[in-house]
């Protein structure tokens, strides 16, 4: 099976869990949790997990890393139909690339969505690999369309990543001074 880094799949994907939680308990009915509060209290009491009613959407997920293999893994983002736009006006920016909060997603990429998609650039899903329906991909990002929504993604989370990016930069000088240049393959040469 190919990795999902930059395939769009169908996928299980959850709702975060907003207050009131619902709470289930084997045997009894789901119970109303009105805050946070209460499981950090009992979380200090030594009891720090739960079995929470989460609503789930079957929709499609644009997967936007490798599997991370501590928990077989992927991040993902959700995607907005462009038809569910208030505006034709806000589906052109979309189409331009404008609109920072979307990654439009070229239909010929993705022939397997049936209509216009960009995905919502801040919507991170943690999805188990169980969660997508990897039989059949439903399009695909190139690899520099990956790293364009890469960037996106960190601006939109503001991310620091100057450290990084001078250690990548460090290393592509380094290689750069130890590749032979012209002058030096040619006197070599002679």
């Amino acid at each position: 099976m190919q990795p999902p880094l930059g395939h769009c799949y169908w996928a299980v994907a959850p709702f975060a869990p907003t207050a009131p939680f619902r709470a289930y308990q084997e045997g009894a009915p789901p119970r109303e949790i009105a805050s946070a509060e209460a499981f950090t209290e009992a979380a200090r009491k030594g009891m720090s997990e739960f079995v929470l009613l989460t609503p789930v959407k079957t929709r499609p997920a644009l997967v936007i890393t490798g599997v991370l293999p501590e928990h077989d893994e992927v991040l993902a983002l959700r995607l907005r139909r462009l038809e569910k736009m208030s505006s034709d006006a806000a589906r052109e920016l979309a189409r331009a690339g404008h609109d920072q909060a979307l990654y439009y997603l070229q239909p010929d990429s993705f022939p397997r969505l049936r209509v216009e998609n960009a995905a919502i650039v801040t919507s991170l899903l943690r999805l188990p690999l169980g969660a997508l329906d990897r039989r059949a991909s439903l399009g695909s990002l190139n690899e520099n369309e990956l790293c364009v929504l890469h960037e996106r993604v960190a601006r939109a989370h503001e991310l620091k990543l100057d450290v990084m990016i001078v250690e990548r930069a460090r290393r592509l000088l380094e290689a750069a001074q130890h590749r032979p240049t012209r002058s030096t393959r040619r006197t070599s040469d002679s």
